[in-house]
């Protein structure tokens, strides 16, 4: 169930998915896929550089057991919240009830990293809290009415549907890993065993 639930905060679904909204999304909804471009390529960034800094350099906190922000939980909160809320603006007279619903999914994502032992509680929460800052900053531009035409939705859900299904082999974990290794000379990455040395 876990693992399951762990797959919808795949990076190689949710990012196609949030890419076809970003650039397809109605005229009225423009500020706000302006904020959430700026937001989602903030709090990705984050994360990234959260990650190298540890797999590079081994610079963690392990008081709090932290070693980078989940990517899981940051660009879940960072998505399905705005997604829902894209989704569902001008058919229904409760949009945000709906951006709390995908800020509560991504929750449950993050939650189920950790009982993969993927993640600690720290990098899940802060992952969670940096998501739904980005989701707050795009969902504060209140636009216009506008309502996401049916098609635009389908196009973004499948094409990211289809990403895992043509690339089953990609894992973003590996070329952060890849990128880490590169950047600071090492044969190897820091584990998480070198966090409590």
């Amino acid at each position: 169930m876990w693992a399951c639930l762990s797959q919808l905060g795949d990076s190689r679904w949710l990012l196609p998915l949030s890419l076809i909204l970003l650039l397809a999304g109605p005229k009225a909804s423009a500020g706000l896929r302006r904020r959430w471009a700026i937001a989602l390529s903030i709090a990705a960034a984050i994360t990234l550089a959260s990650k190298l800094a540890y797999l590079g350099w081994g610079l963690g906190w392990t008081r709090i057991d932290f070693t980078g922000f989940s990517g899981h939980a940051t660009i879940s909160a960072a998505i399905y919240p705005v997604v829902f809320h894209l989704a569902i603006h001008g058919r229904t007279r409760a949009p945000l009830a709906w951006a709390a619903a995908g800020a509560a999914l991504a929750a449950a994502i993050g939650y189920s990293r950790l009982p993969l032992h993927a993640h600690s509680a720290s990098e899940v929460v802060s992952g969670w809290v940096l998501g739904c800052a980005a989701s707050a900053y795009a969902l504060s531009a209140r636009p216009a009415s506008f309502t996401t035409p049916m098609r635009t939705l389908a196009l973004a859900a499948c094409l990211g549907l289809l990403m895992p299904l043509l690339m089953p082999t990609l894992r973003t974990h590996d070329l952060v890993t890849r990128l880490a290794t590169t950047l600071s000379g090492r044969d190897s990455v820091y584990g998480r065993q070198h966090l409590s040395r």
